[in-house]
């Protein structure tokens, strides 16, 4: 029997832990560079990240790994997953970043990566494992890459296969899914597959369209879950993670966790994961409701708007931004004359 929402994701059985942890916000997204050998067409990395060999924590971009165990513990972080371009492009980058996490917050902080596995031998592997990786990945393009999946198989860490539902994959798809059964993989995770401002005149041509949620096609969406009504009794772990989840759910839900790690008193927020605080200037000592800079206060809306509704300030500027500081938009509120 399957179990979830069509909408965010389905499974036949478990989750893999990844996934668990990504689903209540915990993992710290490490992009770690954006350089990769292969060229899928329906890549959605953007154009500013895409080829080029750059490093963030989740949306903000950093050179020191430090930043990553900030970043972490600004969220309450009890994992990362490490992504890119491909990842062990950069390998020792990698296991710096995987040994001071794992060094930081123990054992038990879980740390899962992405590769199509082009660059996996086996003296990767096993710094891999040494550095305490606890899942890989992989992304097969064809046939020909299983064979790094295989190498993976005699080491401790989960071996699992990510691949998008790419319309008219069908045969191809199945085929991994009985591979994957059969050669005793971890989990097959099915990704709704995204139309990007890089790879939509590609998927365009091929007419596919957006048409569910931000960025997935209802197409994709489809094949993937007849895939898994297919394979339902499948003895692996089959996963369907739609785009709707990952675009909306799972950052949504990650930018909440971040604001109640670490924002501020005076910081209120909105269910969609956004920060709300006011900035106002006043004779009177607002310093028990916030912080004084260049002459105003950053209060919370709430209090503002009772101190302009009361005639106390003339006028609230309103800020709204996401967790990491990008402001989304700033209005201007005056009382009434």
């Amino acid at each position: 029997m399957l179990k979830g929402n069509p909408e965010i994701g389905v499974y036949n059985r478990e989750l893999p832990k990844g996934c668990e942890l990504c689903r209540v916000g915990g993992k710290l997204v490490v992009f770690v560079t954006g350089e990769c050998g292969d060229s899928c067409y329906y890549c959605p990395v953007s154009e500013n990240r895409f080829g080029k060999d750059i490093l963030y924590a989740n949306e903000k971009q950093t050179n020191d790994v430090l930043d990553l165990i900030y970043e972490a513990y600004r969220m309450g972080a009890n994992g990362a997953g490490i992504t890119g371009g491909d990842p062990i492009v950069r390998l020792d980058r990698v296991i710096e970043i995987i040994t001071k996490l794992k060094a930081e917050f123990g054992d038990d902080f879980h740390i899962h990566l992405y590769t199509s596995g082009r660059y996996i031998n086996q003296d990767s592997l096993e710094e891999l494992q040494r550095s305490g990786l606890d899942e890989i990945r992989f992304h097969p393009i064809n046939k020909e890459y299983l064979v790094y999946v295989e190498k993976a198989l005699k080491y401790s860490m989960d071996v699992g296969i990510e691949v998008p539902a790419i319309p008219g994959e069908e045969r191809y798809l199945d085929f991994i899914v009985k591979w994957a059964e059969n050669h005793g993989i971890k989990f097959v995770n099915i990704n709704e597959l995204e139309i990007t401002e890089r790879n939509a005149s590609r998927l365009n041509s091929m007419g596919l369209r957006v048409s569910h949620g931000l960025a997935g096609s209802n197409k994709s969406s489809d094949m993937a879950l007849s895939l898994l009504k297919n394979n339902k009794d499948c003895r692996i772990n089959l996963h369907y993670c739609s785009s709707v989840y990952k675009d909306v759910v799972e950052t949504r839900t990650r930018f909440l966790r971040t604001i109640k790690y670490s924002s501020k008193p005076y910081e209120e927020f909105t269910g969609e994961g956004t920060i709300i605080k006011a900035i106002v200037k006043s004779n009177m000592d607002l310093s028990q409701f916030g912080e004084l800079e260049n002459e105003k206060y950053t209060i919370s809306y709430s209090v503002a708007k009772e101190l302009l509704k009361q005639g106390k300030v003339d006028e609230v500027k309103v800020i709204e931004e996401l967790p990491y500081g990008l402001r989304i938009s700033e209005s201007v509120e005056s009382k009434s004359k």
